[in-house]
């Protein structure tokens, strides 16, 4: 594969109806998640990345069809050439999944286990929500780690970098943690992925779900967790990552909604 310099847009929980649920909405129907996801696909459209990730949480309340169709219809502003990839969150498909509202969100989405390739490197997504508590679902929690295996192994040695997206964070501080309910992956689910990626040399993991930015790794592993386009709780500002990927190297940052750069300097 060509080795070419690029970047990429991580986005992370827009969740539309979140600012409903902390009664911070105007209650008119509206939601105050659009100007923020506009403002991120905006951005997107001047800046052109090589694609856009949105890392789940996509809305509030996976049966509302209003919350769903605002992100459609914003989504659909974002220009024909650049591709924009979803992974689901524990919003769209329950702490707990099931095989119902695995089967909701694929009628919606697609399988949200899968693979692209973008400028010579490998980019995989990931259903962390089945990482978090596979208890409901044991065979898609089997169905992951064969994917997940057998991807990496077939095009991990090719690509310049290989990438994970997935909405929790496997650990916050170090690989091997002590479980923290469903902050992060829990360690009898979190190892066997991180032995995966190990194995087949995977640069990073990009995930949000905290709705604050978190920085770790694992060697030379990179563990981002990215603040909200959406609602923020804490001190990150709503917001977007940009991701500069060189042949040696991942570069990273997070903006607040209103800071973003005119352009990106590569």
């Amino acid at each position: 594969m060509p080795k070419v310099s690029f970047f990429f847009i991580h986005l992370s929980d827009p969740q539309f109806g979140l600012f409903e649920s902390h009664g911070l909405a105007p209650g008119d129907g509206t939601f105050p998640e659009t100007a923020l996801y506009e403002k991120a696909i905006a951005t997107a459209n001047r800046l052109k990345p090589a694609f856009v990730v949105v890392t789940g949480d996509l809305v509030q309340h996976s049966d509302d069809p209003k919350q769903h169709a605002e992100l459609i219809r914003i989504t659909g502003q974002l220009r024909e050439d650049v591709p924009i990839y979803f992974t689901t969150g524990n919003c769209d498909v329950g702490n707990t999944p099931t095989q119902e509202s695995l089967r909701i969100y694929r009628e919606k989405f697609g399988y949200e286990n899968y693979s692209f390739d973008a400028e010579g490197s490998h980019f995989v997504a990931l259903n962390s929500s089945v990482c978090l508590d596979p208890s409901e679902v044991p065979d898609e929690w089997d169905s992951l780690l064969d994917f997940l295996r057998d991807d990496l192994e077939s095009h991990a040695a090719d690509a310049t970098h290989s990438v994970v997206f997935m909405h929790h964070p496997l650990f916050s501080d170090s690989p091997d943690q002590p479980d923290d309910g469903n902050k992060i992956i829990p360690r009898a689910q979190r190892m066997p992925v991180l032995e995966i990626l190990r194995e087949h040399d995977v640069s990073g993991v990009f995930s949000g779900h905290w709705h604050s930015n978190n920085y770790s790794n694992d060697g030379d592993m990179l563990m981002i967790t990215s603040g909200p386009v959406g609602y923020p709780p804490q001190d990150d500002p709503s917001g977007l990552r940009i991701v500069k990927v060189y042949d040696d190297r991942i570069e990273h940052r997070y903006y607040g909604m209103d800071d973003v750069p005119d352009t990106v300097t590569l």
